[in-house]
Formats: structure tokens, C-alpha cells, sequence
């Protein structure tokens, strides 16, 4: 194409090192391979990486090279529902691989609007930075005087320094500066990009914040028939069932029907079984008062705000939301919504993946509960007496994260994440809930064996984010090329399996909200009226850009050490449970993943794409 609509048509780069600033146009040729968002960003990572850059980064993720990218997609801030999002990638502190994570909010819209449909950040400053976008024009400010502050201190200060209280800004808080494996970015106050741990990136960049205001417009291909594609969209996302429900209740609606089915992981993995009603979107409106909230333009609304009384001062926190509340609930023993809404504003103020951070606590619990590596663990100890360490007890769980923001005993143990945790305390690494670095989320994988493959040989590790299987067979998701079955059966499902995981990464580069569960059709629609490219009208052209994306993140992460025995569930969250809901199953996919590779073009003894694939996608 000549001309290319849906785009802003640049993409910054900022170098911290250096302090310099480099803008460079936006290749059609990579809009229309690679969309934007995740799949855009992941084509830059691959272009900007040396074979030497990889080498040292297998050694230290936090590589001064390592690109932090913050990137918009042709739907982002369209009529499109729930379009209000935005994806931040890098190769992961925590799990040594490809990272990436989603937020929403209203950040995103100010991004899209910046004049950038990327921002790429490398280098690493020797003292704390902000950056300033305004219209285009960027900044790179001193932050020594907010370096320390929490999240919502930080987005205070940077609008009275730049005096303008329309900023929309992308922080992290302590856990980030301390370099918490697993810290996350904070934006719109409690809006998260929170899986694989990129805030500690930013930390370790010392870039403190991204500061944007943005009202650049954007031409796209045909806009009256966006604007139609978009409002038909969100009728039907409006009227669907799940919708209305996480309208209602937000994503606590699930968890007492998850408990029910065994998809409530509950004493580190070892249980699916607890008094989920204490626990459900009604118990929390039962209890406190609670404020419906939505990110910019979206359809669903499922965003909550609990006014709650923490340290005596009555306090507005951004959710909890159901990951948050079964990782540090059930999982760690607790079932009451105090000490959880405590946590889950403690990880929004200093930055802070809730998922990984419970799973890591409730790790300890277990080790402790099971007398394992207690000697070596009292080692650590500090403030903490290790019989204080056991289900249930709601002070030493805030103790601990506490530890773990701070680095602080065992605190600086438990940041690490739980893989070198088992390393570090020399227990037997199948008791480590992860899967290539990446914590386990709170949807049990022996309850939908779908999800456990999907988890097995997702782009980032263990993460529902890049492919919510258990919605299919869950029926909140339906799509014509995957159908619900029997959800303990994964046989003949690999590449139902591969086609959602790569209509996710389509999601995430186009960039809207997964909820919306958009089918192929109606994507391909939108992203023809916005960008004009004829090869996005097709659904099966999607998928291939789609695939496209999942294959290059996997060449990423192959050329940063992951290898085919990396596709691995422990034991842990693989071994059969004798109760609840998911009884007797047990996960075993070890034919499923041949056949998987075997539909992926995926060499079956190293885990690298074969390069037949590569050449066929045009990657190579």
C-alpha cells in the first residue's frame, strides 16, 4: 500500500544509555505481516537482537540490550468494544524468554494517540528517568525525586512537575526498582501489565514512568464502516451472557462456579476444594461498598473499586479481581476478603504480579506445611518465626509480601519466583509450580486439559492471558474453527489448541480485551475497515498472521535457551487429586504435545520451528 490508514506510522526509539532519541517510520510491509501490538513488537525484538545480544541475554536477562516496548494495534481506541489496551514486551526477567503482558485502562488510548505506534526503550540510565510524550515530542526527565515512590505517589508527582493533570502515565513502584523478578507496571492506578515481570526491566533501566498526552489523530481506511463493524460488535458482546455477568460482578462471578467444576486452585495446588461463597462478586458487594468502573470505551465494564478500611484510613483499591483473590485466598489458606484486598493494594501500589507473588507465598506455605527444606528455610528467616509460616494465617502472608517488595529474609528469596525458589532451597523442582519460569495461574489445569496444553506451550510459559482455553469448553467462548468438547479430552484437539493460541495473539496485536471474545469473521472485518489491508478480510489470513507471531516468539525464545523439554507441567499441578471437581484426572499429554509440534511445524527433539515453517511464514 501506499499509504498506510490505522497507523500513526512511526515508531520512537529511546536509548537510556545515550539519552537519544530516534524516530523512524512504520514498514507496511511489517503492519500488514505482523499487525501491531505483541506480534509488531516481537518482529522489532527479532530485528533489533544480535546472535551475541541472545548469548549474553541467556546469561542475564537484564541485559542492557533487552528491548522494552510499549505498543498500540490498528483497533486500539476504535469503535471496536473493549479496545481500550495496550501490550508491553521484552524478553522476561523472570523466566528468561519471550515476556509480554496487557493492560487496560485509559493509558492506552493516550499511547495510541501519542504519534507512535511503538515505543521501543533500550540501554539502561545511571540515574532514575522519566519519559514525557506530549504530542509527539518526547522527553526524557529526571526522576530522582519520585525514585522510591509507590505507584499512585508516582502518577501524582510527575502531573504536578509537569503541571498538567491529563497525563496518563505508566509507572512502577518498589518492587520494580528492587528488581522483583516478577514486579509489574502499574498504569491508571490499578490497571496492570502484570505477567513476566517487565516492571523489573523498568527497573533495571531506571525509567520510572512513561508520561503521555496524546491527540493525534489517526486516518483510517473506511471509517463509517469501522464505526458500523463496531457498533455491531458490541451489541453482540453487550448481550452475551458472560458479559452481563462480569458486568454485574466483574471476574469474582467465577469463583464459586470454578470451585464447583475443580478450576479453583486452593493450598498451593494441592486442593480445589473451600467455602467459595465468602469469596464471589456478591459476598464482596455483601461486605464492602463497591464502584462498577470500565476502561476507556469498553463494552463489559468488569473493573471494581472496593472501599475498604486499610491501617485504619478508609482507602479506594482498584478490585480484587478472581486472580487476585484465589492466589492469595484459597490458595494460600485464606477465605476472607480483608487481608486479600490488603494484598491486592499493596502489589498496586509498589507493582506487583498478584498471581506469581501468591503462588510464590503459598509456595513457602507448603514447603513448611509438608516439613521440606525447613532448615535451609529458617536460614533465611527474618522478623518471621517459621511456625508462624502455615495456612491461613493472614498476618504472615502481608508479612511476607511485604519481604518480597522490599527483598527483604525471605523475601528476597520468594522474588526470584518459584523456580529458583526449589534451586535455592534444594527441594525437588516438580514441586515448583511453573512452567518455563512462569507461575501457574489460578485456573487448575487438571480441570481443563486443554488449558494444561496450552499452558505447556504457550509463548510466555504458564499463562492464561495467551490462550483462555478453559473458555471453550467452559462455553463463555465459541468459535467456528474450535469446538466445545469434553474438557478432560485433548485428542484431536491439538490444533483447535494452536488456532485459539494464535487467534489470541491476533487480539493481542490488534490491540482489544480478550473478554470480548470476537470471532474471526468479525476481526478480520474491523481490521479491513481500519487498516485497508485487503489480506486481513480473510479469516484464514488472520490465523496465518497469527501463527505467524506465535512462531517467531517461539524462534525468540528457542534462540534464548527454551528447548523442547521446557514444555513441561510439574508435577504439582499434574498429579490426579483424590476430591473436587477434576477427581482422579490426572495430566498426562505427552502424545498430545507430538501431535501438537507435528501441527505447528515444530522440530519433535529440539522445540525449535522447523525451518520449513520459518521460510513458509516469511519469517525467514
Amino acid at each position: 500500500m501506499d499509504k498506510l490508514y490505522g497507523y500513526n506510522g512511526k515508531i520512537a526509539y529511546i536509548d537510556l544509555s545515550s539519552l537519544d532519541v530516534e524516530v523512524k517510520d512504520l514498514d507496511p510491509k511489517i503492519a500488514e505481516d505482523y499487525l501491531g501490538g505483541a506480534g509488531l513488537s516481537a518482529k522489532l525484538t527479532h530485528d533489533l537482537l544480535t546472535e551475541s545480544d541472545y548469548q549474553t541475554l541467556q546469561k542475564d536477562p537484564l541485559f542492557s540490550k533487552n528491548p522494552l516496548i510499549f505498543a498500540t494495534g490498528p483497533l486500539t481506541g476504535t469503535t471496536t468494544p473493549s479496545s481500550s489496551r495496550y501490550c508491553v514486551t521484552g524478553i522476561s526477567p523472570l523466566t528468561g524468554i519471550w515476556g509480554e503482558s496487557t493492560s487496560g485502562g485509559f493509558f492506552p488510548i493516550a499511547l495510541r494517540r501519542s504519534g507512535y505506534d511503538a515505543i521501543v526503550i533500550t540501554g539502561e540510565s545511571e540515574q532514575p528517568k522519566f519519559i514525557q510524550v506530549n504530542n509527539g515530542e518526547i522527553e526524557i526527565k529526571d526522576a530522582a525525586n519520585i525514585w522510591g515512590k509507590n505507584t499512585r505517589e508516582t502518577i501524582t508527582s510527575i502531573r504536578e512537575i509537569l503541571d498538567d493533570d491529563k497525563l496518563r502515565i505508566a509507572c512502577i513502584g518498589k518492587a520494580g526498582e528492587n528488581l522483583v523478578k516478577y514486579a509489574a507496571i502499574i498504569n491508571d492506578e490499578g490497571r496492570a501489565a502484570g505477567r513476566c515481570g517487565l516492571g523489573a526491566l523498568m527497573g533495571k533501566k531506571k525509567l520510572k514512568a512513561i508520561a503521555i498526552k496524546g491527540s493525534q489523530t489517526i486516518e483510517y481506511f473506511d471509517k463509517e464502516e469501522l464505526r458500523n463493524q463496531g457498533k455491531a460488535t458490541s451489541e453482540n458482546v453487550m448481550i452475551s451472557f458472560a458479559s452481563n455477568m462480569f458486568s454485574h460482578y466483574g471476574t469474582l462471578i467465577y469463583t464459586d462456579m470454578g470451585m464447583v467444576i475443580g478450576d479453583v486452585p486452593a493450598n498451593y495446588f494441592t486442593n480445589t476444594e473451600f467455602i467459595a461463597e465468602d469469596l464471589t462478586g456478591r459476598a464482596l458487594k455483601e461486605q464492602y461498598v463497591v464502584l462498577k468502573y470500565a476502561c476507556a470505551g469498553c463494552a463489559i465494564g468488569c473493573g471494581r473499586k472496593t472501599l475498604a478500611e486499610i491501617d485504619g484510613i478508609e482507602t479506594e483499591v482498584d478490585g480484587p479481581e478472581y486472580e487476585t483473590t484465589a492466589a492469595y485466598g484459597p490458595m494460600c489458606g485464606i477465605l476472607n476478603f480483608k487481608p486479600i484486598i490488603k494484598a491486592n493494594h499493596m502489589c498496586n501500589l509498589e507493582g506487583l504480579d498478584t498471581i506469581s507473588s501468591g503462588v510464590s507465598i503459598s509456595f513457602l506455605i507448603y514447603l513448611v506445611e509438608n516439613n521440606i527444606a525447613k532448615d535451609e528455610i529458617n536460614k533465611y528467616l527474618n522478623e518471621i518465626n517459621l511456625e508462624e509460616i502455615r495456612w491461613g494465617n493472614e498476618k504472615i502472608v502481608l508479612k511476607l509480601l511485604d519481604q518480597i517488595i522490599r527483598r527483604e529474609g525471605i523475601g528476597n528469596i520468594l522474588a526470584e519466583g518459584v523456580k529458583i525458589m526449589a534451586e535455592k532451597l534444594g527441594v525437588d523442582p516438580d514441586l515448583a509450580a511453573h512452567v518455563k519460569g512462569l507461575e501457574v495461574p489460578m485456573h487448575d489445569p487438571r480441570a481443563y486439559l486443554g488449558q494444561a496444553l496450552t499452558y505447556m506451550t504457550g509463548c510466555t510459559g504458564a499463562n492464561h492471558n495467551k490462550g483462555d482455553f478453559f473458555n471453550i469448553d467452559g462455553d463463555a467462548a465459541s468459535f467456528q474453527k474450535i469446538r466445545k468438547k469434553d474438557r478432560f479430552t485433548v485428542n484431536k484437539r491439538e490444533k483447535a489448541i494452536m488456532f485459539y493460541q494464535d487467534l489470541t495473539n491476533v487480539y493481542d496485536s490488534a490491540v482489544i480485551c480478550n473478554f470480548t471474545h470476537l470471532n474471526d469473521t468479525a476481526l478480520a472485518r474491523l481490521l479491513k475497515a481500519s487498516t485497508g489491508i485487503q489480506s486481513l478480510g480473510s479469516s484464514g489470513n488472520l490465523f496465518k498472521m497469527g501463527e505467524r507471531a506465535s512462531n517467531l516468539k517461539r524462534l525468540i525464545s528457542c534462540k534464548l535457551g527454551c528447548r523442547r523439554e521446557d514444555d513441561y507441567l510439574p508435577k504439582i499441578v499434574s498429579t490426579a487429586l483424590e476430591t473436587g471437581g477434576s477427581a482422579g484426572i490426572a495430566v498426562d499429554l505427552e502424545e498430545n504435545l507430538k501431535v501438537y509440534y507435528e501441527k505447528r511445524g515444530w522440530d519433535r527433539e529440539t522445540g525449535w520451528p522447523t525451518k520449513e515453517k520459518l521460510e513458509k511464514l516469511g519469517i525467514l
